[in-house]
Parts: structure tokens; sequence; C-alpha cells
């Protein structure tokens, strides 16, 4: 049953992911990837141009985005280039854009198994089958992963990233190769969350007494830094307008937005705390929910939740063993959640794909620790987490009848929390797979019948206008 189990749930995830995929319109973001990638073909690398037209999903930076050879450098380039040998064998349509992003979720989740089934420290009955099914109905990361973005690939290099340092602190023939192989992927997926993942490998490096480090820890710092300053170079990361840092105020607004949608699609919050009563430890639940009450208010007190809320995962990282499993989720997720808060453009929950392997590695943990270890209460406690929000939604609501502001915060993070806030009871996975199961309803494929129906010359959109320029062909 263990080793069916699994096969099933990866078997469902391939089902899940790749069902219906070439059927909605690609949105705007998605739209500029496949755009960039008809570049790629035409001309060999991604242009800022496409048969004249300028493509760009932020107007107010286009100047900034290429160099002066008119070669886009405003991010990496993985995607577009997945996204261009994908329509040279495919075609140009929306499942061939999407194809190689829902092949790499499908990827994560073979590896997010092998890793969590081979950790030592996860001693605990299911846990590792719980976590699996967490990732694989995760309706967040179903939706994020059947984009033609850069989102599965991010989740794809955490995971790869773990298990190269986790190869290469048991001495494993190929693990100084493997962490710069998986690094230098995560770099060509997203330079954020290359920079999460040497945080991550730092500290916990650094942790290690010197005797214990691994012998090729060197060789690996080396050469990821010969392979990936040029690549810093050419992009001119440090050098363009839309860098920022923002101030401690703002940061922890942001923090707080992306806690409070972890808590409602990520780890239901009711979940650890089941865990902790299982262990009789009331007091952690307790001053779990005083945080909460800070997160859904707003004002001095409620930033200082988040950074209370901050400090409590670096603790749980610290307390963790060095380069168990266990330490480096805490890890990722502490420096993925500070990474972001300083310097995302708004706190989107997509931007957070990467730390969902990571979450349910614990939420797989703390399911098996709240049913100890007993198939058919998890099974229970997992239909009822999946098929529901109500573990996540209730904690929310009540906090909220206690602490919620009158007026939501007048800042693009403080109406995301306003909205997070107003989420009902409801089935997540039942409205994923009920849109996956429809269609889709949106006006880009109306729209574009209707140019192509028109033959006009000029299309005047206020809205959408790459995913109207793939859809017509134009």
């Amino acid at each position: 049953m263990k080793r069916v189990l699994p096969r099933s749930l990866l078997g469902l995830g391939a089902l899940l992911l790749f069902w219906n995929l070439g059927r909605p319109a690609l949105w705007q973001d998605e739209a500029e990837t496949a755009l960039r990638a008809e570049s790629i073909l035409e001309t060999g690398a991604p242009r800022m141009t496409l048969n004249g037209a300028r493509v760009t999903a932020q107007p107010s930076l286009t100047a900034h985005e290429g160099n002066a050879a008119g070669v886009w450098t405003w991010n990496t380039w993985l995607p577009a280039y997945l996204v261009a040998a994908s329509f040279a064998v495919l075609g140009r349509t929306p499942l061939a854009a999407r194809l190689p992003f829902a092949l790499a979720a499908l990827a994560t989740l073979f590896l997010f198994w092998r890793l969590f089934e081979e950790d030592e420290d996860a001693k605990r009955p299911w846990a590792a089958q719980a976590g699996l099914a967490l990732l694989v109905l995760s309706p967040a990361f179903l939706l994020f992963a059947r984009q033609a973005r850069y989102y599965a690939l991010t989740a794809l290099g955490a995971v790869l990233v773990m298990r190269a340092w986790r190869r290469m602190l048991d001495g494993k023939a190929g693990g100084a190769l493997a962490l710069v192989l998986a690094l230098q992927f995560l770099l060509h997926s997203s330079f954020a969350f290359f920079a999460v993942a040497l945080a991550v490998v730092g500290v916990d490096a650094l942790a290690r007494s010197a005797a214990k480090r691994s012998k090729g820890l060197g060789v690996a710092a080396a050469a990821t830094a010969a392979l990936s300053l040029p690549v810093f170079w050419y992009f001119r990361v440090w050098d363009r307008p839309g860098n920022h840092a923002y101030g401690p105020a703002e940061a922890l607004e942001f923090l707080k937005t992306f806690l409070l949608w972890i808590a409602l699609f990520a780890v239901p919050a009711l979940l650890p705390a089941i865990a902790a009563l299982r262990k009789r430890a009331p007091v952690p639940v307790l001053l779990g929910f005083v945080l909460l009450c800070g997160l859904v208010a707003e004002g001095f007190w409620s930033r200082a939740a988040a950074a209370a809320a901050f400090a409590w995962i670096a603790a749980q990282a610290a307390l963790a063993p060095p380069g168990s499993l266990r330490r480096l989720s805490w890890l990722w997720l502490a420096a993925g959640l500070g990474l972001l808060s300083l310097s995302a453009a708004e706190p989107y929950g997509r931007y957070l794909m990467c730390l969902l392997p990571p979450l349910a590695y614990l939420g797989g943990r703390w399911l098996s620790q709240a049913a100890a270890g007993r198939p058919a209460a998890m099974a229970a406690l997992a239909v009822l987490l999946l098929s529901t929000n109500w573990l996540a939604c209730l904690p929310l609501k009540a906090a909220a009848a206690i602490a919620g502001p009158r007026a939501p915060a007048q800042t693009v993070s403080g109406m995301m929390r306003q909205r997070l806030r107003d989420v009902g009871p409801r089935s997540d996975l039942a409205r994923l797979l009920g849109e996956l199961a429809r269609g889709p309803r949106g006006y880009v494929e109306r729209a574009a019948a209707a140019i192509k129906a028109g033959g006009g010359g000029t299309v005047f959109s206020d809205a959408d206008n790459l995913s109207l320029m793939f859809a017509v062909g134009a």
C-alpha cells in the first residue's frame, strides 16, 4: 500500500496537470513568455520586439528591459527557451506554451516524493505519503504549475537544490556537481530564488562545524561563482529602475499578506495547532492564535506580529538538526519570505510557488503527528483538508472577528489582505476542478475570433494586448 499510494498520487497529479492544459487563452504574462519564445525562433535570442511590435507586460519600464542590441535582459531566459523548443516541436499553441512547465511540475512531484521518502529525519508513519498528497492536490500548486511562467521551474529548482545539498552532505559521488547544476537551473529560472537557494545552503553550511562540512563545498562555491557572475554582469541585475528594497514597515506589511496567504492556501492554520495539541502543548497553540489575530489586524502591533511570526520560523530552522530536510524547509521558508517581503513588486501568491514543496513537507509531518500516524485518521484528516478550506477559514474568521480592522489599509497589499479576510468556507479544489472541466469563459478567445473575422489592420486594446497578439498571431 505504501508503494501503490504514491504511484497513484503521481498519476493523479499528471492527470490534473495536463487535463485541458491548452484550452484557456494565455493571460498577459504567459503571452509575454510565448512571444519571447517566438522571437527566439526567429532570431535565436529573446528580443524586445516581434515583427516590429514592442513586447512588454510592464509598459512603464519598457525602455529599461533590454540592451542596446535589442535583446531582452529584464529577466532570465530559460522559460522562453523552453517554450521555444516546445513551439518548434508542437507548433504555436497554448498547450505547447504551457507543456514545459506542467512537465517541470510533474518532475517536482516525483523528486519531492523521493526526497521525502529518503529523509531520515521524518520517522513519522505515512508522513511522506501525506506530504505528497498535499502537494498533488494543492489548488495553488496546480494553478501556478499550469501556466507558461517560471513558477513551476522555481518549485523544481527548490527540490533539486535540497536533494543535491543532502547528497553532498552524505558524501555521495557527484554531490558537488549536482549542487552546481541545480543552482544554475534555479539561476536561469529566477534570480530571486537563486539568491534564496544560496542563502539556505550558506546558512546551513555555516551551522555545521568545519570538520563536518563537505569537502566539495569550496569547489561547488567556486564553480557557482564562475558560472553565475558573468550572468549577473550581462543582465546587469543590480542596475535597473525596477529594483527596490522596501523599508521595514512596508516589508512587514508584505510579510503579513504572504503569511495570511500561506495560512489559507498552503498549510491550513489549524493543522499545526492540532499537531501541537496531540503533543499536549496548548501554549504554542494559544500563542499562534494571538499571532494570527495580529496578522489579520492593521497598524503597528500587526507589523510586530508579522515580525514575531518570522522570528518563530527562523527559530524553527535554528532548532532543527543541520542538514536535515526539516531545517532546509524552514530555512527555505524564512529566506523566501524575507526576500519577497523586501523586494517583490506586490505580495502576489504566485510568487510563493517555490515555497510550496517545503510547506508540503512540513504539512505532511504535521498531518502524521495530528493523526498519531494512524492511516485511517490521516486519510480522514487529509480528505477534510483537501475537500474544504474549513481548517484554514475558521481560525482566520475567528481572528478577524476579534482583531480585524473596520476598514482595509489603503494600499495594494492592504486590499489583498482584505480579500483574504473575506474568503468564506468553500472547496478550492472543487472550484479548480470545475474550471478545468468547464474550459475558458474569458473574452480573449471571443475577441481574437472577432479580430480574425474582421480582418482589420489596426486593433485598439486597453488591456491584455499580449494575450490578443498571441491569440490572433499578430
